[in-house]
């Protein structure tokens, strides 16, 4: 396992979810709409991850807080980087930060990574996170642009997960039409359903 913890490791996978399995999901289904839906989502892309790369599998679970979308993504993520994929598991609040106040080397091999990585999973992208003026989210708006324009075009595996049932509606303007456009190519999700902790606790 130190060989698999290692690549969690450097695909910045948060340390609480290196144990945790998709039991906690599976065992669920049948209990609520939203277990379904991630047991089959997780389910429909581990099942076949060289195809998922070369398909560019790209979706958005979008939807209720706590219902599991994170920990299914992570475990698709933990799946990959078992089978050599190369992975990186990130926020839109990091991404913002590694392209624009990082130093200049940084930023080079951020942008590098984020465009050029394997599978990306890009969790909390909704409006908790982009600040509450119309130019931080404009920032936010075109950083994410940028980084799913890039993947959708080389054909690259990408994961967005956000807790709200329309994460488009973040942002305004121009930038709201492109990432709108570009939203369009990949498959929304909803997670519809109570927060996961709350049924285990039950």
């Amino acid at each position: 396992m130190t060989i698999a913890y290692n690549r969690y490791y450097d695909s910045n996978l948060p340390v609480e979810y290196w144990t945790l399995s998709m039991n906690n999901i599976l065992s669920n289904v049948d209990k609520s709409q939203a277990f379904d839906a991630l047991a089959k989502t997780y389910l429909d892309a581990t099942k076949d991850l060289n195809k998922a790369y070369v398909n560019g599998l790209s979706f958005c679970l979008a939807g209720s807080h706590g219902a599991g979308k994170s920990t299914t993504v992570i475990n698709i993520l933990k799946k990959a980087c078992q089978k050599n994929f190369t992975t990186l598991y990130t926020n839109l609040g990091d991404i913002v930060s590694a392209l624009t106040i990082a130093p200049a080397e940084d930023k080079y091999f951020a942008r590098k990574e984020l465009t050029e990585v394997d599978f990306l999973v890009c969790d909390e992208f909704d409006n908790r996170h982009m600040g509450n003026t119309e130019n931080a989210t404009d920032l936010f708006g075109r950083t994410l642009e940028y980084v799913i324009r890039i993947r959708l075009q080389n054909k690259l595996p990408m994961i967005l997960v956000s807790n709200s049932p329309n994460p488009v509606e973040s942002f305004t303007g121009n930038i709201k039409q492109s990432v709108e456009s570009l939203m369009s190519k990949l498959s929304i999700i909803p997670i519809l359903g109570e927060d996961i902790r709350k049924l285990q606790g039950a």
